[in-house]
This record gives structure tokens, sequence and C-alpha cells, in this order.
């Protein structure tokens, strides 16, 4: 047993100086969006609960105000993981599902598969009861400026609650300018996000092609098994990650005992943690 902890990030890839604070803020209302259920109904429910606070946050990447891909759509990807049995659940390329973190949960429960996507994952939302929308509620006047602007980023939570149970939430809109049909890491299991009990859960954000080449998350939770420190596994990951592939990115961790770490290689990460 350990204490609890929460991490939440707002991701890494953020260009413009000016909404640095803006993007802090709303990561700080996701954490304190998260931190009672993490008290309540353990890491599981806070890591959804904070992911699904920030899908509605214009200013970050996921749900509402998320980036447009080279058509001017929007497709979202989501996953979540539990450490203690490895169940997981994700979603990729959706364009009409409210919160795709809840689907990725209710795929996650349903248990005959990992990953849904498109026109697919869409169908079970509905069958599921998951709540779908029209697509024009995810564009804002930011993402319409920023259509040609280069951007990067995904929302995360981690987290570890009393009993030693771990979990791991993600969602994002991939980034700007992407081609239809594009799926990076934050769907794909051991690449964007993973989770086991053994250990602790990983998180990463930014560009996800590398996450997917080198199975970034998966190979941080190794580490941790391994006996490294949090942050050292933290910053070994980014500085791998940029040896490697020549990636850009941040990840947040959590270990089992309630220990936290972030590290990125990018100008800014918005990121905050809390442990009891």
């Amino acid at each position: 047993m350990g204490r609890a902890a929460l991490v939440v990030h707002g991701g890494a890839g953020a260009p413009n100086q000016e909404e640095h604070g803006e993007r802090q803020a709303a990561v700080d209302r996701a954490l304190a969006a998260g931190w009672p259920e993490l008290e309540r109904s353990g890491a599981l429910h806070a890591v959804l609960a904070a992911v699904r606070w920030m899908e509605d946050e214009p200013i970050l990447n996921a749900g509402i105000g998320a980036c447009l891909n080279s058509e001017g759509e929007i497709e979202l990807d989501a996953g979540v993981m539990e450490g203690a049995q490895l169940r997981a659940g994700a979603v990729g390329a959706v364009r009409d599902v409210r919160h795709p973190v809840d689907l990725a949960r209710a795929i996650m429960d349903d248990g005959r598969h990992v990953l849904l996507v498109a026109g697919g994952a869409s169908r079970f939302a509905r069958e599921h009861g998951v709540e779908t929308c029209d697509p024009s509620v995810f564009m804002t006047e930011r993402q319409l400026r920023n259509f040609r602007r280069e951007g990067v980023d995904t929302v995360g939570a981690v987290a570890a609650d009393a009993e030693g149970r771990t979990a791991v939430a993600v969602s994002t809109g991939g980034y700007t300018f992407k081609l239809p049909g594009r799926v990076g890491d934050s769907p794909l299991v051991g690449a964007g996000f993973y989770a086991d009990d053994a250990a602790g859960a990983v998180c990463g954000t930014g560009h996800g092609e590398g996450f997917m080449r080198l199975v970034l998350a998966h190979l941080a939770v190794v580490e941790l098994k391994h006996g490294m420190g949090a942050q050292e596994v933290a910053k070994g990951a980014i500085d791998f990650l940029r040896r490697k592939v020549d990636g850009e990115g941040g990840v947040i961790l959590v270990t089992k005992a309630g220990e936290v770490a972030a590290a990125h290689n990018t100008p800014f990460m918005a990121w905050a943690s809390r442990t009891d």
C-alpha cells in the first residue's frame, strides 16, 4: 500500500506562448475534478474524471477544441487502462462521440476488444448508450484560426490510489493537418499509455509516431519494475525519445507507491500533481 497520487497533463506541444497560462489553469481544474474521485472511488475513476473534464476545455486538444486534420475535420482518439488486470479500452478516429474517454471505458468494460475505430466505434457508442453528438460541437474559433499552425497535444492522467491500484486515461485530437484516418499513440496500449499495478502508470504526449515506434509507455513501466526511480524513468524516457527517433514530447508517471514524476523536451508542458 502507498499514498494516493494523481498527475494530469494538458499537452507538451503548445507553440503559442500566450496560451500557456490558460492551458495550465485548465489542467489545474482537471486535477481538482479528478482528486475527489480518487479519494472516493479509486484510481480508475480519478483519471476518467480528469480527462473527461479536459475534453470540455476549449483551450486543450481533446474533445471540444481538438485540432483539425488536413480536410478541416476533427477525428478523436482516446484510451484507458487499469493496472490490476491490465484491462484496456481505446477508440480511434471518431467524429461524433461527445466524450471519447467514455467510449474507451465502455469498450474496456465490454471486454471483447481493446481498440475500435471510426464508424464501428461510433456504432458501438450508440448501441451502448455512450453520448454522441454532431461533429460541429467540437469546432471552436480558436481551432479554425490555428488550422494551418503546427500543433501536437494530448491530454492525460495517471493515478495510484491508497490500495495500490493504478490507472491511466488519455484523449486527443492528434495533430494539426494530419491525414484523415491517422491514429496516433494515444489509443495504442504500450505506446501512449500503460498501467500495471506491479509498477505504476505512464502517459505520454507529443508527436505520437515516435512513441509508437519505441512503445515508450510500456518501456517506462518496465524500467519502473527494474527499480529505477520515478524521475529517472521519466527523464530517461524523454532522452531516449530524442536520441533514438529525434522525437519531442513529454511523459507523466506515477509509481504504485504514489511517487510522481514528469519530464519533457519541449519548451512547455502543462501538468499538475497532487498526493495525499
